[in-house]
């Protein structure tokens, strides 16, 4: 296996493990060619090749199968290229179909369910981004620049779930797409409280970051006093936590974050310290494991003493706010993304909506935010949206924007109501649904 993609698991005697995938289901996903009727079914495909044709990744079938496909695909980027007007996107009846090249890699979404070309481009932006994650754009560089028709799976194999999930998450949840970090609720002396444990646990030397995270969100950060990760690269190496993988040991692994600098890695130490909650620290000292073993028995032992571990894993096991508990009836869902802090919160949905509904509500989420967001000198600031099953409010101020759902019978007085209760609670909930003062050294 290449050094870039080795992932170290402490307590594992056999050596370097890699994240696999995390349900049965997966593997019969994987064997359909692009001819099968459920492959064509799915309303939605990402697909990833190597310029010289060579399948390196797709959601569903099987890329050895899909080889005809691929070869199709790189045809046609290829015919436009020679053309100088590079093939961004088509239309072919009810699909969309978006094309995105970076370097050696080409990279194609489809879909059938009336996504805008930018979405889909910038969905696979963030696929790439996965990609480079795991192997650094200047591994990818040379790699092609030896081999043109090099076989990238050898060096993915094992990481296809992160992948995976990545993309999953891409239908299910608004973090990607509003480019800002989900926070857990919890109460601010909590926060404030593990903020100082993670201070307290003297940073050794080479570490950048120190965080807490519960399924994909954000508890509290520990970072250097002028230094950021960009939100995408949180969002990569969140993704990467929830895999069941790490779920049980210490784990060390080199990691690219591309916003950060895409040509090397940094290194992950990752621990889940209860249940619900994953100690990540990101060091750029490749020798640093064992420092980093004893900062996070540090940061342990101190969490243990009374119950702050425990009353962040229980705030951990509630996963989201439901819409009731935001002080409102008749809120199916809603997210709100503070500008200012680039982070956001969402509620559950509630229990009346299906799982093909909420994926519907999320894509309209997604379409309605490249409205409000697309610049121009008459942005729009508010979008009311209804139809047959639920009515969607887009709204966008200075300071926030926010999405909300109610049922279509709910009058248009009724939500704005509705929506400025939402807002009052949110202003006196702030200093608990957001990491509003993280420590730094």
């Amino acid at each position: 296996m290449a050094d870039g993609i080795a992932y170290l698991s402490a307590t594992d005697a056999n050596g370097p493990t890699t994240p696999s995938s995390s349900n049965d289901e997966l593997s019969a996903e994987k064997l359909d060619d692009f001819s099968s009727p459920s492959w064509r079914k799915r309303s939605r495909h990402f697909l990833v090749l190597s310029s010289a044709g060579k399948p390196i990744y797709s959601r569903f079938g099987n890329e050895a199968q899909l080889s005809t496909l691929m070869s199709a695909v790189q045809a046609i980027i290829s015919t436009f290229a020679d053309m100088s007007d590079p093939v961004k996107s088509m239309t072919m009846g009810q699909h969309t179909i978006v094309f995105y090249t970076n370097g050696p890699l080409y990279l194609l979404a489809v879909s059938d369910r009336g996504d805008p070309a930018e979405l889909l481009r910038n969905e696979l932006q963030l696929l790439h981004s996965q990609i480079v994650s795991i192997l650094t754009s200047a591994q990818l560089t040379k790699i092609f620049e030896q081999r043109s028709n090099f076989d990238l799976r050898q060096l993915l194999g094992g990481t296809e779930g992160l992948i995976d999930h990545m993309v999953d998450k891409l239908d299910t949840d608004l973090s990607f797409a509003l480019g800002s970090l989900d926070t857990l609720w919890i109460r601010y002396k909590l926060r404030e409280r593990i903020g100082k444990a993670l201070l307290a646990a003297r940073p050794p030397k080479g570490l950048l970051y120190a965080m807490l995270v519960a399924d994909m969100k954000l508890v509290t950060l520990l970072r250097p006093r002028k230094h950021s990760l960009h939100p995408s690269d949180l969002h990569l190496l969140f993704n990467m936590a929830t895999s069941r993988t790490f779920l049980t040991g210490e784990h060390w692994m080199p990691m690219c974050f591309p916003k950060f600098n895409d040509q090397g890695f940094l290194h992950v130490y990752l621990s889940y310290i209860s249940p619900y909650v994953a100690l990540i620290l990101v060091s750029a000292d490749r020798d640093g494991f064992p420092a980093l073993t004893q900062c996070r028995e540090r940061i342990y032992e101190d969490l243990s003493s009374d119950d702050a571990l425990q009353r962040l894993d229980d705030a951990a096991s509630q996963r989201a706010l439901r819409p009731s508990e935001l002080g409102v009836t008749g809120l199916l869902q809603l997210y709100y993304r503070s500008k200012t802090l680039v982070q956001h919160f969402g509620t559950r949905f509630d229990d009346s909506v299906d799982e093909d509904q909420r994926r519907r509500i999320i894509n309209t989420y997604k379409r309605l935010r490249l409205y409000i967001s697309g610049g121009g000198l008459n942005p729009l600031r508010i979008i009311y949206h209804k139809c047959e099953s639920d009515t969607v409010l887009a709204w966008q101020s200075s300071s926030f924007e926010l999405y909300a759902t109610v049922a279509p019978t709910m009058e248009v007085k009724g939500m704005i109501r509705l929506v400025n209760s939402v807002l009052e609670w949110i202003k006196n909930e702030e200093d608990h649904l957001f990491v509003v003062n993280a420590p730094s050294y």
